[in-house]
C-alpha cells in the first residue's frame, strides 16, 4: 500500500473508531440499546468507548500506532463476542469491519 493511502486509510480508521466510542462513552441511546440489551452496564460502555478513543488516539504517534492497533482489535473483538453470544447479528457486521481495520493496521510495515 502506498504511503499516502496507509496515512488516509489509518486517518480513515481512526475517526471511525473515535465516532464510535464517543457515541458510547457520551451515552447515545443506541449504544444503551445495544449494551442493556447484552445485560452490560454504562460502566462497561464507557470503557469500551475509552477504549476505542485512546486506542484511536494512539495511531498518531508512530511510537504508540502499533499499541493503538492492538486497543482497538481488543476492543472490537469484545464486542464481536458478545454479539455472538447474544446473537445479535445485525452488529456483527460491523465488528466484524473494526477486527478487519484493526488487523490491517497491525499487518502495515510502516505506521
Amino acid at each position: 500500500m502506498a504511503k499516502c493511502c496507509k496515512k488516509i486509510f489509518k486517518t480513515l480508521v481512526g475517526l471511525g473508531f473515535v465516532a464510535c466510542g464517543t457515541s458510547k462513552v457520551l451515552g447515545a441511546s443506541i449504544q444503551e440499546k445495544r449494551f442493556s440489551e447484552m445485560n452490560w452496564s454504562q460502566t462497561n460502555m464507557k470503557i469500551v468507548g475509552g477504549l476505542e478513543v485512546a486506542g484511536a488516539s494512539m495511531l498518531l504517534c508512530k511510537k504508540t500506532s502499533k499499541l493503538g492497533a492492538l486497543t482497538l482489535l481488543a476492543a472490537a473483538t469484545c464486542m464481536f463476542a458478545a454479539g455472538l453470544k447474544h446473537k445479535r447479528k445485525q452488529d456483527l457486521a460491523l465488528d466484524g469491519v473494526g477486527i478487519f481495520a484493526a488487523l490491517s493496521l497491525l499487518r502495515c510495515k510502516k505506521n
